[in-house]
């Protein structure tokens, strides 16, 4: 079976633009969240936040486009295909708003005009991935995905079994996520967000920070010594409309099936990168389905704290960020936030490991119930 290889990645998030800049600002504390203004009907609300560096929000009409075709000439700079392959690749969008931002910016814009009516431009799920294609010379096939905090994750692992497959030879995945009024007030009234950094598996939890990020991934044949998705699983929870069950049950489900797929025990596992909301009923689920599962708990790093909730686009981001720094030496470390194991049964990493080569589990676990768990090695 072909092993789907990492080429090439490109990120930009809260903590800077490119791989660079953010495996150097995860050597640090988390930072606190910024806060972004928004008017509701005759007030102005403050809600947490963690914006892209770089972009300036104010530009909404084009930091959507900016900030994608940065990331993914980074992963393609990597990736070095020959041009040939690069046009036969295929595109995996994951994302919640995908170009909502837009929309809004240019919605406010007639609405100030003064027209009489109004109505928003299409936001159709295949608008961006088309325009990716075109921007980029792509003639593969795309396939787009929005299935909340796991839409890149899906998006990565439905890449993966079809160059596994043969369907494909090289694929581009793209997690892309930014701030627009639909989400934030939609999170705001929910009465889910914190002013603090995220603390996951915490006893002081008390809520996420939206964050913003865009990232991308190659993936495709290569150097067995690269990092590789080696298996995944995605399940779907009906225990409600919002979150998995909190006895653990279709958590635990998920990862089996992923180790299963992966042809690995738990015991195996050298670390867990969890996707740690910070939000009572998501922590817990996570924390019971691990428990169920590992005997010995692994190392468990999460990494909303540095970078905010990214959504859509947290699956792929935090997998860039987990898999790169694995090979440059350490396992991400979150000191003070999920440092007690009495909350949930479950401790996030204090300090820095040294860490270079494993098979590691990454969890996404969607506000729906859509579940998903990748298992991705280095040897």
């Amino acid at each position: 079976m072909i092993r789907p290889c990492f080429l090439g990645s490109g990120i930009a998030t809260h903590l800077g633009i490119g791989v660079a800049e953010n495996l150097a600002a995860l050597h640090e504390r988390p930072r606190s969240p910024q806060c972004l203004l928004r008017r509701i009907d005759d007030r102005v609300e403050s809600i947490p936040y963690t914006p892209l560096r770089g972009f300036a929000i104010e530009s909404a009409e084009t930091r959507l486009d900016a900030v994608i075709d940065a990331v993914i000439e980074e992963a393609l700079d990597e990736a070095r295909l020959p041009p040939p392959e690069q046009r036969r690749m295929a595109l995996f969008v994951g994302s919640s708003s995908f170009d909502i931002s837009v929309s809004e910016s240019l919605y406010r814009k007639e609405l100030a005009a003064g027209g009489d009516s109004l109505p928003l431009r299409s936001s159709s799920f295949g608008n961006l991935a088309e325009a990716v294609r075109e921007r980029f010379g792509l003639r593969g096939e795309d396939y787009t995905f929005n299935t909340a905090c796991t839409a890149s994750a899906n998006g990565a692992w439905y890449a993966a079994r079809l160059i596994q497959s043969g369907a494909i030879d090289h694929a581009l995945v793209l997690g892309v996520e930014l701030v627009n009024d639909l989400t934030a007030l939609g999170f705001f009234g929910l009465g889910l967000l914190t002013r603090s950094t995220m603390r996951p598996f915490d006893r002081g939890r008390d809520g996420l920070v939206l964050g913003e990020a865009c990232s991308a991934l190659v993936l495709g044949p290569g150097d067995p010594e690269r990092f590789h998705l080696r298996g995944g699983a995605n399940l779907c929870d009906t225990h409600s409309m919002v979150a998995a069950s909190t006895d653990g049950s279709t958590v635990a489900a998920v990862i089996e099936r992923a180790l299963a797929d992966a042809q690995l025990s738990a015991s195996a596992i050298a670390a867990v990168k969890a996707h740690g909301t910070a939000t009572p009923s998501n922590d817990e689920a996570e924390a019971a389905g691990m428990i169920r599962v590992f005997a010995t708990m692994p190392p468990i790093c999460a990494l909303k704290p540095f970078i905010g909730h990214t959504l859509g686009a947290c699956g792929l981001t935090e997998l860039v960020l987990f898999y790169r720094a694995i090979e440059h030496g350490f396992l991400i470390a979150t000191p003070g936030v999920g440092a007690d194991p009495a909350a949930l049964g479950v401790a996030l990493s204090q300090t820095e490991r040294p860490m270079t080569e494993g098979h590691f589990m990454l969890n996404s676990f969607g506000f729906g119930g859509n579940n998903t768990s990748l298992v991705i090695s280095r040897r």
